[in-house]
């Protein structure tokens, strides 16, 4: 008579060859996202420094525009006096 329960103990090699495919898949999987993070800063630091770059150049143009309002004004001044 059987119970039902019918398990048999013995390991077959497609059972080893699947576990090791597994292993190898998500050692593979885990390798390329450390790699992708690793890309992704690397981006990230560039588009940082490339942002840095532009608010410096955007700072030394206002410098200069409010440089040249400040002659203008002044200019103005002189000839709304001289009147």
């Amino acid at each position: 008579m059987s119970n039902g329960n019918q398990l048999n103990k013995s390991i077959s090699v497609g059972h080893i060859v699947a576990t090791v495919g597994l292993l190898v898949g998500g050692f593979a999987f885990i390798y390329d996202l450390r790699e992708s993070v690793a890309i992704q800063a690397f981006q990230l630091d560039s588009v940082e420094d490339r942002l840095e770059r532009v608010v410096q150049r955007t700072d030394d143009q206002f410098g200069e525009i409010m440089d040249h309002l400040i002659r203008l004004e002044e200019k103005l001044d002189s000839m709304i006096i001289e009147d």
